[in-house]
């Protein structure tokens, strides 16, 4: 995730000094040109969920689809469409950087039209894994011809069933909301923050620690809250063994609640041997949201090892 954040972070901060078809004009240009000729600039923007590659979309002067980078073009005071296939999304201005809070004009991470786009765009995703972006495959495009959708509409998942089951992505059916807006909140993390130092210590719970109680798969060590927001991973071990595992918040140990959320990235694959790492809180949560940790898997809703925090 590290690496994702210094490349959007990059990206954003190029964009926001550069044009494709800007340039300096020497005095010479200057006296030579003719006043009421304006020339067009092209500019470049970057559509994130993750950097999303595929997407298609359209301006008064451009057409495309966006590169691996999320990439599209526009010039000065256009509208964006973004669309797959014949699902067409609210046009909006395009700015330099747009995500599907902009597509809507909401805020609200939770907003159902932005969840439901999220849960679209990560779901048709090639390779599924929102981490490394999300590749939208061209057959998505055709199987989506003839097709509209209402994103906020309750059976939202049943007018895109056939699309998801059908297309090149692992997914064969849409993933679930929460699973969605989990992903998106590391993106909106990563360009939100740029180091681990923008939160404050004013949390009673900052300084609490405990151990990890083993259950399966050698899951050790301890965790220590730093911040109002950054929890300290130490002397860490697990195996890698389990399919779809995340550390996983909750109160009082009830990892299968609604409320519980996953905290930092997904340690599918990865062994562990006495590490050392900090995890953030999503965005949308504090430390008033949990009092323990589990390493959980998913699929199983298998409790691996959990730990209280006490002072």
């Amino acid at each position: 995730m590290m690496m994702l954040k210094n490349t959007l972070i990059s990206s954003i901060l190029l964009l926001s000094l550069t044009g494709c078809g800007g340039g300096g004009s020497s005095a010479n240009d200057e006296q030579n040109s003719t006043p009421d000729v304006v020339s067009a600039v092209t500019y470049s923007g970057i559509f994130l969920d993750s950097a999303v590659e595929g997407l298609a979309y359209s301006t008064p002067s451009q057409t495309g689809k966006t590169d691996a980078d999320g990439t599209f073009l526009f010039q000065t005071d256009e509208n964006i469409t973004f669309a797959i296939g014949d699902i067409q999304l609210p046009a909006v201005k395009a700015e330099l950087l747009l995500t599907p809070l902009n597509i809507f004009n909401t805020d609200e991470v939770n907003d159902i039209e932005v969840v439901n786009l999220l849960r679209l765009l990560q779901s048709l995703d090639i390779d599924g894994d929102a981490t490394n972006n999300i590749q939208i495959p061209d057959d998505a495009h055709e199987l989506a011809s003839g097709l509209s959708v209402d994103f906020s509409s309750a059976d939202f998942e049943q007018q895109v069933s056939n699309l998801i089951a059908s297309s090149e992505g692992v997914y064969q059916a849409l993933i679930s909301a929460d699973e969605a807006i989990y992903y998106f909140q590391q993106t909106l993390s990563a360009l939100g923050n740029s180091d681990n130092s923008n939160c404050a210590q004013s949390h009673e719970k900052v300084g609490y620690s405990g151990y990890f109680e083993t259950f399966h798969h050698n899951v050790a060590g301890k965790a220590t809250i730093i911040d109002d927001c950054t929890i300290e991973i130490s002397q860490f071990s697990y195996d890698g063994g389990g399919p779809d595992v995340y550390f996983f918040a909750a109160k009082d140990h009830n990892y299968k609640s609604a409320s519980a959320f996953p905290v930092g990235n997904r340690l599918n694959g990865q062994v562990f041997d006495n590490a050392n790492f900090t995890i953030k809180l999503p965005i949308n949560k504090s430390l008033d949201d949990l009092t323990g940790l589990s390493v959980w898997c998913i699929d199983f809703s298998a409790d691996f090892g959990h730990m209280e925090f006490t002072p």
